[in-house]
């Protein structure tokens, strides 16, 4: 029987360079984070299935394991830290931080990676809107240290949203629908939507679509309702807007629409103009953890998506020149040797073949700057490019 050598869709193998890049960038974000104080917190890949009802909106993994219990694979890794909270007595107030993977069951033609690695962090017990502001200050820090200058976040705030289904009472399908046409940002779709949903929210509803830029945004938004949740919310993002003051990373989307569910108070997304989807998100959330039986922490989270920024890096920064390697190559007799030369030197690794032309050949493939020899009685470098194979 032949082995099925096919990848599941949307999984991909990371090789070498990528592979490489893709574990520094993971562990300098959990640097980064550990650095303002954040407490690292591991979670299993593996969950039952009613730790994500508060999600049910995402596509899981889900599978039946011996005892005939359903389990998924964490589609995100906020409710686990809500699972971790709700059991362990571990009580907030807290900063913590994490990475790891995730899995959702895109559709197979979307051209959505099922599989990611996330880096984040959740500030659980503040109410202030200072978790806010050290959510985007803490994403901008991460990604000016990754080398990332050219992205647009945009502040939005849940609260706005849900003022408006509640207002006109939109539930099932009337609310999957308006869900939709304000995400898809259709101008014909908010027109057909308001002409069989009137209301008072007629003027506001229609301006949705359209009501993202600067900070300018926000003051025309207030002057097309009056709803106090609204206005309320619009003051929040403001005062996130200023406090920051960052104008050149920082815009608005007053129709802003998060893809999970449980968000309640300002959130954001991460854009770059090379990146076809947003590579962050997060905002508020505080009644998540009520899902578990606990009481209503207020919480805000950042997630980073830490595959899409390797491609993001890898599409906008122009190629490295490849750093100057050494090969050693050494006999059974010089082992040791060798092992003295290769602590010294850096960017340097030993070669396993017996013949010397072997050596040489592997680090014209790779692209070795030189080669040292190491005999019994002598250590000679070579240039590989130069060595006449025999």
């Amino acid at each position: 029987m032949k082995w099925n050598r096919n990848l599941p869709i949307g999984t991909r193998d990371k090789l070498f360079k990528e592979a490489a890049s893709a574990y520094d960038m993971e562990h300098l974000v959990n640097r980064s984070f550990h650095a303002r104080g954040y407490q690292r917190i591991e979670t299993p890949v593996i969950e039952f299935d009613d730790v994500f009802s508060a999600i049910n909106d995402v596509n899981l993994y889900r599978f039946f394991d011996k005892k005939g219990r359903l389990t998924v694979l964490r589609p995100d890794m906020t409710s686990p830290i809500g699972r971790v909270i709700s059991t362990t007595g571990v009580t907030p107030p807290l900063k913590l931080s994490y990475s790891g993977k995730v899995f959702r069951a895109n559709e197979e033609l979307a051209g959505e990676r099922n599989e990611m690695t996330q880096a984040g962090i959740e500030i659980i017990g503040f109410a202030s809107i200072k978790a806010e502001i050290e959510c985007i200050t803490s994403a901008i820090a991460v990604l000016k240290q990754l080398g990332i200058s050219d992205f647009q976040m945009e502040i939005g705030h849940a609260a706005i949203y849900q003022a408006v289904i509640q207002t006109l009472d939109l539930q099932g399908s009337d609310e999957e629908n308006f869900r939709q046409v304000l995400q898809n940002k259709s101008l014909f779709g908010i027109r057909s939507f308001v002409e069989s949903h009137p209301s008072e929210m007629d003027d506001f509803i229609l301006a949705l679509p359209r009501l993202f830029g600067s900070v300018d945004t926000i003051r025309e938004a207030r002057a097309l309702t009056e709803n106090g949740v609204i206005l309320e919310a619009l003051a929040q993002m403001e005062t996130i807007i200023e406090v920051v003051d960052v104008p050149e990373h920082l815009s608005v989307d007053i129709g802003l629409v998060q893809e999970l569910h449980y968000y309640t108070g300002a959130i954001f997304r991460g854009y770059a103009d090379m990146s076809a989807v947003h590579f962050l998100s997060g905002g508020r959330y505080d009644s998540l953890f009520a899902e578990f039986g606990e009481d209503n922490w207020p919480a805000v989270g950042l997630a980073l998506n830490l595959d899409e920024i390797v491609s993001l890096k890898r599409r906008t920064l122009k190629e490295d020149k490849p750093d100057a390697k050494t090969f050693i190559h050494y006999s059974l007799a010089t082992t040791h040797l060798a092992e003295e030369i290769l602590a010294k030197t850096p960017n340097s690794s030993l070669s396993f073949f017996d013949q010397l032309s072997e050596s040489v050949a592997f680090a014209k493939k790779w692209q070795f700057s030189k080669i040292i020899d190491v005999s019994e009685h002598t250590v000679r470098e070579i240039d590989p490019e130069k060595e006449v194979l025999t």
